[in-house]
C-alpha cells in the first residue's frame, strides 16, 4: 500500500521482532516508523522504552485492537491505524507525519550552514534536496555536474550520482567559489578533479573519474586561461 499509494516514502528495512527493530533503527536512523503493537515477547511500547529516549523518528503506530488507540496518542504518536488498513487514513497519516519531518530537514540545512562557518574550504557541504531527505554532500568529493532540463545530476568520486531538482545554474552560483568551472551550457566542473586537457575532437576535459566533459566555443578561452594559470 506504501509503494502503491505513498510514494514520497522510501522503506528502508523491515523487522520481525523488537530485538530486530531496535538494531535496524540504531543503525538506520529513520525518519518514520509503522509500529505494530503486538509482536510476541516484546510490544511496540517495550521497543521505545528501549530505546530510552533515543529516537529521532516520528510513529505511526498499526493496531488491530482500538484499545490501543488512546495509549498510542499518550505516547506521542503521530498517529494510529486500525487494521484493515484503510488507503485513505494510510495517505493522511504519512501527510501528517511529513509535516513534521520536513521541518527537522530544514533545520538540519540550517545547522549545515551554520558548520559550514567554521569549516575549511575542503570541508564545506551543500544540501542536495530529494524525493524523501535531504542530503549534505563534501564538495570536495564532487567530479562534476551535468544539466538535464531543469534537473541536474551530480557526480562523485565515489561512482555515487544524484538527480537534483535544481537548475546547473543555481549550482554554479553555489560552487564557483570552490574552484568549479562552467565548461559548457551542460556541464561544470570540479577543477580539482581534471585529470587531462585533451585537445583532439575539439578538446575536452577528462576527469579524474574517466568521464568527459565537452568544451563550448564561448568557454574555451575561459578554460584554457584557467589550465594555464
Amino acid at each position: 500500500m506504501l509503494f502503491k499509494y505513498c510514494p514520497n516514502v522510501e522503506i528502508i528495512a523491515q523487522a520481525g521482532s523488537a530485538i530486530e527493530a531496535l538494531n535496524l533503527i540504531r543503525e538506520l536512523n529513520p525518519d518514520l516508523l509503522f509500529l505494530d503493537i503486538e509482536m510476541g515477547e516484546l510490544s511496540g511500547f517495550d521497543l521505545l522504552k528501549l530505546l530510552n529516549g533515543q529516537q529521532n523518528f516520528e510513529v505511526i503506530f498499526v493496531t488491530a485492537f482500538d484499545k490501543y488507540g488512546i495509549q498510542a496518542v499518550k505516547a506521542c504518536a503521530i498517529d494510529y491505524l486500525l487494521k484493515p488498513i484503510n488507503i485513505l487514513e494510510l495517505s493522511n497519516a504519512v501527510e501528517k507525519a511529513a509535516m513534521q519531518i520536513n521541518p527537522k530537514k530544514e533545520n538540519e540545512r540550517l545547522k549545515e550552514l551554520v558548520a559550514n562557518i567554521d569549516r575549511g574550504d575542503d570541508e564545506q557541504r551543500i544540501a542536495i534536496p530529494l524525493s524523501d531527505k535531504i542530503e549534505f554532500l563534501a564538495i570536495n568529493k564532487i567530479i562534476r555536474l551535468e544539466a538535464e532540463g531543469n534537473y541536474t545530476h551530480i557526480y562523485l568520486d565515489n561512482k555515487k550520482q544524484y538527480l537534483v531538482c535544481k537548475t546547473l545554474k543555481e549550482y554554479q552560483e553555489l560552487l564557483e567559489t570552490h574552484n568549479f568551472i562552467r565548461t559548457h551550457q551542460s556541464h561544470l566542473i570540479n577543477f580539482r578533479k581534471i585529470s587531462a586537457y585533451v585537445k583532439t575532437d575539439g578538446g575536452y576535459i577528462a576527469m579524474e573519474d574517466g568521464s568527459q566533459a565537452p568544451i563550448s566555443r564561448q568557454k574555451k578561452d575561459e578554460v584554457l586561461l584557467r589550465i594555464m594559470k
